[in-house]
């Protein structure tokens, strides 16, 4: 029985620029076969489970040729599958969606399209360049730059040369130079307003501006190449008002975020939305020890406190808990302590709040305050394998401390390559949220660390500041509050 095909178009390449009927499709589906210029964060959104099939295409040599792919998508079909075709832009915008559809109506198996932002706007409005203009322009026209010589010679450019509107040409770097010729032989002006966007609607978008007898020259020389849009027309001249995109604070910033998957994404966002190109490369990988906590667990009565030192605990916690259906009620014994604002929080999700929080969210704030508050009986601390070491050194005079290895930090090393091929593209900042994360980045890195001196470096703390430079680098950016929000927040402040 054949399953079900949507040709679905992503957009232009910003995630949030997807529509929620993609969304939903990609969702559902058993299948997804995609471009290569899809991003990557789109793929994130399917299914577990869900089987991926790279047909991505390079503009010189196809990957997967057109007829292979439309069996692919027929063949996944026919085995039951739901089947999302996913297509940069919309798939009926040079995208073959039609042929597609084609040939899944000729094999009798059902389909919907589902359209996407088509760069040939989306692009042009993230340079600043309004498509149409009142005063300027009142049509536009997209034609595909990447057909062969013959094939472009075939157009009518006495007629495109001469329409009082923008022309837009896709996938035509390799023939930048024919079009602009071709454009004036045929009675434009030289002095036409041209511009070319190389990575539109991404972090690395580059605009190059000029007029058309300049943009090959200026393309080439600033080292333009595909993906990129040629886009001629006196709308061109708007981009120096109307380019909000380019503008943005960290707009160009490359920025490594070290840290495991417990940050807060929202804090995430606001970098992305600030125009950042955030690389998420996670160099400590968790191991949860649930053995340890569930003995925890079994013997709680045998203790005054248990102390939180991260959120990785309380999640060790939650996990034993569930396993053993243990009703939280039977903690009411005990008093809490949590080391940080965003520990606190986990707990509080759990409906436990925690009788003590330092307002500094450091493990010696937390051994201070409690030095002054008589301890009688034992008490537990669920931390790291490598952790603990401070409270247990300021408080082994007043308190008989437990460590309960709650779970393991390992370094990464599934992330090496990954790792070093980011940075040697360049890193502007590097994010520390531990001394762990810097640690198991040198461990995973070994000399090619070196890539990163010339990156500012930004520590959550004073202690993970004093580690990093401890081994030769320079710490630049540390906010007043030891959190990831206000670490953000502090970079946000310091690149204005």
């Amino acid at each position: 029985m054949a399953g079900f095909v949507y040709l679905v178009g992503a957009g232009p390449g910003d995630v949030d620029l997807i529509t929620l009927k993609a969304i939903e499709a990609i969702k559902k589906a058993d299948v997804i076969v995609y471009d290569r210029l899809i991003n990557d964060s789109i793929l994130a959104m399917a299914k577990d489970g869900a089987e991926f099939i790279d047909v991505g295409k390079m503009p010189d040599s196809h990957k997967v040729p057109q007829w292979r792919i439309n069996e692919i998508i027929a063949e996944k079909a026919l085995e039951g599958n739901v089947v999302v075709r996913l297509k940069g832009g919309d798939p009926y915008v040079f995208g073959r969606g039609g042929e597609e559809g084609e040939y899944l109506y000729g094999k009798g198996i059902p389909f919907e399209v589902i359209p996407g932002i088509t760069s040939a706007v989306a692009v042009l409005t993230y340079a600043g360049i309004p498509i149409t203009h009142r005063n300027l322009s009142s049509s536009f026209h997209v034609i595909t730059g990447h057909e062969a010589d013959d094939k472009l010679e075939n157009l009518d450019w006495k007629v495109l040369s001469k329409l009082n509107g923008t022309l837009v040409f896709l996938m035509g770097m390799k023939n930048i130079k024919f079009i602009a010729n071709k454009l004036i032989e045929n009675g434009m002006s030289k002095d036409m307003p041209a511009a070319v966007i190389m990575n539109g609607t991404m972090p690395k978008q580059k605009s190059v501006n000029g007029t058309i007898s300049e943009i090959a020259y200026k393309s080439f020389k600033e080292g333009i190449h595909n993906p990129a849009i040629i886009v001629v027309g006196k709308v061109v001249n708007m981009s120096e008002k109307l380019n909000w995109f380019e503008k943005k604070r960290l707009f160009g910033k490359r920025i490594l975020l070290t840290s495991d998957s417990n940050l807060n994404s929202d804090a995430i966002d606001e970098l992305c939305d600030n125009g950042a190109d955030v690389v998420i490369c996670p160099t400590i990988k968790i191991i949860y020890q649930i053995d340890n906590v569930i003995k925890l667990i079994d013997n709680v009565n045998d203790y005054e406190y248990l102390i939180f030192a991260s959120k990785n605990g309380v999640k060790a916690f939650e996990n034993a808990i569930n396993m053993m259906k243990f009703d939280v009620r039977r903690l009411y014994r005990l008093k809490i302590a949590a080391i940080g604002d965003k520990t606190n929080e986990a707990l509080n999700e759990m409906h436990i709040y925690p009788d003590i929080v330092p307002e500094e969210y450091t493990s010696k704030a937390l051994a201070d305050k409690l030095k002054n508050i008589p301890i009688k009986g034992k008490v537990a601390l669920l931390t790291s394998d490598i952790g603990g070491d401070v409270l247990i050194d300021n408080l082994k005079d007043i308190a008989f401390l437990d460590k309960i290895v709650a779970y393991k930090n390992t370094p990464n090393y599934e992330i090496k390559d990954k790792l070093i091929n980011e940075i040697k593209k360049g890193i502007d900042i590097a994010i520390f949220t531990s001394t762990s994360t810097f640690n198991y980045m040198s461990l995973i890195l070994g000399d090619d660390i070196s890539y990163l001196r010339d990156a500012k470096i930004a520590a959550i703390g004073p202690v993970t500041k004093e580690s990093i430079e401890r081994n030769g680098f320079k710490v630049d950016i540390i906010p007043n509050t030891y959190t990831f929000e206000d670490l953000i927040k502090e970079i946000l402040k310091r690149e204005a």
